[in-house]
């Protein structure tokens, strides 16, 4: 734990660290301000901060799935590589699906799959585990297109300028990265308290 809290320290330094020298490029060239600066920084905040809480959840689910199949005696190897495969497989079709239906119809489909996802990893059964393990795949596809191109497509048609579109995308780095590090400590304290299953139900709770 306490390698783990020391590494969590370090990272968030260098996180601080590189967001500073970012926002110092950031001001020298294309800094924030005029008239839209106001109404920018609200929309900013309000796309962080659900992306902050997106992401978490994802990272929960991360943190302990390996230990929730082996305490299953399931065949995890199969299991990651279909998550895997799935992902590689829908990573085309989901962009065009999103293209056609609509940016923000996908994140609603996303938020879904994923209470789906965790539902199904409450059971020790290899056939619903790997329905999730699949759906994984087209969730994660989802995860980072989907929110993304809302926020830029939502950007353009509210009129702010293209460059500010770097200064949310810096933040949302650094805010995934953080909230890495916070998922990691809670994940534990879920599964102290709920077993290896409780990240799990803490990222259904997020969601």
């Amino acid at each position: 734990l306490n390698t783990f809290l020391g590494l969590a320290c370090f990272t968030a330094a260098v996180a601080v660290v590189q967001m500073i020298r970012d926002r110092g490029d950031t001001e020298a060239k294309d800094h924030v301000q005029g008239e839209q600066a106001p109404e920018f920084r609200k929309f900013q905040r309000q796309y962080l901060t659900v992306y902050a809480i997106i992401m978490m959840a994802d990272w929960f689910q991360g943190t302990n799935m390996y230990t929730l199949y082996s305490s299953y005696g399931v065949n995890i190897s199969a299991l990651f590589l279909s998550g895997f495969l799935s992902g590689a497989c829908w990573a085309g079709p989901v962009g065009i699906w999103i293209d056609k239906y609509g940016r923000k119809r996908s994140c609603i489909v996303y938020l879904v799959l994923e209470i789906i996802i965790n539902i199904c990893e409450h059971y020790n059964n290899f056939a619903v585990l790997w329905i999730s393990r699949f759906l994984g795949g087209v969730t994660t596809c989802i995860l980072f297109t989907g929110f993304e191109s809302w926020m830029v497509s939502e950007h353009r048609k509210r009129g702010f300028p293209e460059a500010w579109v770097a200064d949310t995308f810096s933040k949302g780095s650094f805010i995934n990265g953080l909230s890495a590090i916070i998922a990691g400590i809670l994940a534990q304290v879920c599964a102290d308290l709920r077993g290896e299953i409780g990240p799990f139900q803490a990222a259904i709770a997020l969601t």
